[in-house]
């Protein structure tokens, strides 16, 4: 065996440790530096996975443009088990966006400045595939009075019943995220000021580990907060002490340790939210209503104050308690952003426009002199 095949067999079997090495700091760099949260750090780690597969795992420091157009070719045509058979327009964005900005952070690292940025560009749709990318898909949304069937339907008969009529109410009042929603502790809600403080301090997971302050918006329905405050007081006499948590898990471990209870609840909070998800599944099956996954409940809650005439200061203030940054955020991907194009045909339809429903017009002697000297200046 030469020199050179030896130095190249050592080069291959190091290649799959510089790549994890890379990856690991490149994760690294997205929680600590930019402070996103574990499942957005997961989505990236898919989006290099899928170049990973690809490059049959070749060194990142191989990266060019015709390798990256050669990658969105695969990306596109490559078989899935969807029914479509192949990546949605949407994932395939998403995975080149996420890929693009690791190999743009890879590129400033001092080992692999070799990789050209101009290069990386090379990671995208076409400007028509984009435009059909993201421009998004209807979002299913429950009616105000399908929520109502939802909640009403439940009559609590034990623990488990009247948890998730509390969870099912607290989504409809707050629009809190059910990750959050599922890991609030007791100590979390200050009862007499109706303040729930979304403290990842805490150990409530909302997203980017921020801190939010919510309070129940004002929707013409009593029964919700009832419901929520009447399961609170109920964990609260029980026993609950401040870090427990607001809506435990169901008890287990009768028979085996997958043996569930049908009544009570423990007093441990959900490894995850995935559970918390199901009791929407299972109680909009058992009210005769579609699946609406617990933020479809977000989307509502904002479409429906947007139909206030609201000021901007309000607008700020049900951002703030959503936890959004950006007032545009909230009525934009939330409230009037979701408006259809029939319901924009609807809505235009039913506008009614008047000299007397605006400021008449009235042109003075001085308003058209004022006029007349404008347009000779033009």
């Amino acid at each position: 065996m030469t020199k050179n095949s030896t130095e190249k067999l050592v080069e291959d079997a190091s290649t799959p440790y510089r790549n994890e090495q890379a990856k690991r700091k490149f994760f690294e760099h997205l929680k600590g530096g930019e402070g996103f949260a574990g499942d957005s750090v997961t989505k990236f780690a898919e989006a290099v996975g899928q170049w990973q597969q690809f490059s049959k795992n070749d060194d990142f420091i191989n990266f060019d443009k015709s390798r990256a157009a050669e990658f969105c070719v695969w990306l596109n045509t490559r078989e899935t088990k969807t029914k479509a058979g192949t990546l949605s327009l949407t994932t395939q964005y998403h995975y080149l966006r996420r890929l693009k900005r690791f190999f743009m952070w890879l590129s400033e690292q001092p080992e692999y400045r070799k990789i050209r940025k101009t290069d990386v560009d090379f990671l995208r749709l076409s400007k028509k595939d984009a435009r059909i990318a993201t421009a998004g898909t209807t979002k299913a949304m429950p009616t105000f009075e399908e929520v109502q069937k939802i909640i009403t339907s439940i009559h609590p008969q034990n623990e488990i019943d009247q948890r998730d009529r509390a969870i099912l109410s607290l989504a409809l009042i707050t629009g809190m995220r059910i990750s959050a929603i599922s890991t609030l502790k007791m100590k979390n809600f200050d009862r007499d000021n109706k303040l729930i403080d979304q403290n990842p301090g805490d150990g409530v997971l909302t997203k980017n580990s921020k801190k939010i302050m919510t309070t129940f918006f004002p929707i013409g329905w009593t029964d919700p907060e009832k419901h929520f405050t009447e399961w609170y007081d109920y964990m609260k006499k029980k026993g609950a002490e401040p870090n427990h948590p607001i809506f435990p898990s169901t008890l287990r471990g009768f028979s085996s340790k997958s043996d569930y209870s049908k009544a009570l609840v423990s007093d441990e909070g959900w490894s995850s939210s995935s559970s918390a998800r199901k009791i929407f599944e299972k109680r909009c099956k058992n009210a005769g209503v579609p699946y609406y996954h617990p933020h479809s409940f977000r989307h509502l809650i904002v479409n429906y104050l947007s139909k206030a005439r609201l000021t901007e200061e309000e607008k700020k203030a049900i951002s703030m308690n959503l936890g959004h940054e950006n007032v545009g955020t909230t009525f934009g991907s939330y409230g009037y952003g979701n408006m259809s194009s029939i319901d924009a045909v609807k809505i235009v339809q039913k506008l009614t426009v008047t000299p007397t429903n605006g400021q008449n017009l009235i042109i003075t002697p001085e308003d058209k002199a004022a006029l007349e000297r404008i347009l000779k200046q033009m």
